[in-house]
């Protein structure tokens, strides 16, 4: 038989994960919430993002709601799906997570906050993939490039030209990918998993700190993620801390006393305020992220300092291995002749296209020909492919079917295997066959650059 003592602290155990699983849950509301709001710049414009964004807030001042967050769950899985295939990376890694979530619930029949719990292994095993993709896709020779890197591009955007030499050097190109890979091989190793989630922090605050570049809702994804890797008492830890200090701040204390109204107040005004005074509510919003990401990473590094223990991966169930599988397959995309934008290689400058893929070591396994049927545009009747003419790029020409699907007058006239080609649906002109509605949703390539030109995509 266990004794009061024994009992007594199991009850504490099970108190102190519950208070850890409470803060993932409310950090995972608020990714969704920064999410939609810097994507649609504070305008929410069909019912599915107005709806996570009502049970994000909601769930932030229930965040033992387990009905709330499986519904928050499916709405965003819709709300994604519906966005597709215009989606990026990070909300495709909310959305395994969201996938894992709801399996363990169906599975357990409850959505408790244990069933929450169940699910943490399989979201840092799938953050682990994402991350890993992201890092592995930066170790190409264009990125590693200062005159091409979009490490290099973006630093000297965000610091508006005073970075100065160190924009034509290596240091901000290998840096940057060094760095990474160090993130996701300290999470990896138990007794190095609470360095790798500060400098994780650090890293991911330093490229959201600019307003320049807008990436704050993906650092409040990665946020919410890192912390499943602390230990429970460590994450209580950063909750007390953070608790402490909202307390002393007089606004945050009238939001406790009336947090009804000032939930409704701020779903209102950042939802909305975007239609009105878009600057203004933007600014508002990022100067509330930047309070937020500070807050979280000083509570997690003092607490660390105080005690380096960290979460152990935990045990996989079975349900989750179909969608940690899907993770895989997922950021294997580029290298598979598949999608090449929202797969995990976020502004890596990753080639996975004929001719010349530019890995360092990662082998294309090419299950399409999609990468290889490449059109140099010359000209079109679309304004962004003008521009890309203008840019010299080359599309693949299932994007121009993708883009034809949905304009059926599209016009298109470039290269294609060094010859002349006109697409459209006039007479003489070659017909862009329309994608069926899953390869419209699933399948997203992007343009290439055909010269030495800088080029940075965001995936």
């Amino acid at each position: 038989m266990e004794t009061n003592a024994e009992i007594a602290s199991a009850g504490t155990r099970t108190d102190v994960q519950a208070r850890a699983t409470r803060l993932f849950v409310r950090m995972w509301a608020v990714a969704h919430v920064l999410h939609l709001l810097i994507a649609d710049r504070n305008a929410l414009d069909t019912p599915w993002n107005i709806a996570v964004v009502a049970t994000a807030i909601i769930l932030l001042l229930h965040p033992g709601a387990g009905r709330l967050l499986a519904t928050l769950a499916v709405l965003q899985l819709i709300e994604y799906v519906a966005e597709m295939p215009l989606s990026p990376d990070h909300w495709a890694l909310v959305s395994f997570v969201n996938i894992a979530l709801l399996l363990t619930m169906l599975v357990t029949r409850s959505t408790a906050l244990e069933s929450v719990t169940k699910a943490l292994p399989a979201a840092r095993l799938i953050l682990l993939v994402a991350y890993g993709a992201a890092a592995v896709s930066k170790w190409n020779t264009s990125f590693l490039d200062p005159l091409t890197s979009c490490a290099n591009a973006l630093a000297d955007v965000v610091s508006h030209g005073l970075i100065g030499p160190v924009s034509e050097s290596h240091t901000l190109s290998y840096g940057a990918a060094i760095t990474e890979a160090m993130v996701f091989l300290l999470l990896t190793v138990p007794r190095t998993r609470c360095w790798g989630v500060l400098l994780g922090m650090t890293f991911h605050f330093t490229l959201s700190s600019s307003p320049t570049l807008v990436v704050g809702d993906f650092t409040s994804t990665v946020f919410a993620l890192f912390v499943l890797f602390l230990s429970p008492e460590l994450a209580s830890r950063v909750l007390d801390r953070t608790s402490s200090w909202a307390a002393r701040s007089a606004i945050a204390r009238d939001a406790r006393r009336h947090p009804l109204a000032t939930a409704a107040i701020a779903f209102v005004v950042l939802g909305f305020g975007g239609y009105l005074a878009m600057a203004v509510t933007m600014a508002g919003m990022y100067v509330f992220e930047q309070l937020y990401f500070i807050g979280l990473l000083i509570a997690t590094a003092l607490s660390v300092r105080e005690q380096r223990a960290a979460s152990p991966l935990g045990r996989i169930r079975l349900v989750h291995l179909p969608v940690v599988a899907m993770a895989v397959l997922w950021a294997l995309n580029p290298y598979l002749g598949l999608r090449t934008t929202g797969s995990f290689t976020m502004f890596s400058n990753l080639r996975t296209e004929s001719p010349a893929p530019n890995h360092l070591f990662m082998p294309s396994f090419r299950l399409t020909d999609w990468q290889d049927e490449m059109v140099t545009v010359t000209g079109s009747n679309d304004p962004q492919l003008r521009t890309g003419a203008e840019n010299r790029l080359a599309v693949p020409v299932v994007t121009l079917r993708r883009m034809a699907t949905d304009d059926r007058d599209l016009e298109v006239t470039g290269l294609l295997h060094g010859r002349n080609v006109r697409f459209g649906p006039g007479p003489g002109q070659v017909r862009l066959q329309p994608l069926s509605w899953w390869q419209h949703k699933l399948f997203l390539l992007r343009p290439v650059t055909t010269d030495d030109r800088p080029f940075c995509s965001q995936s």
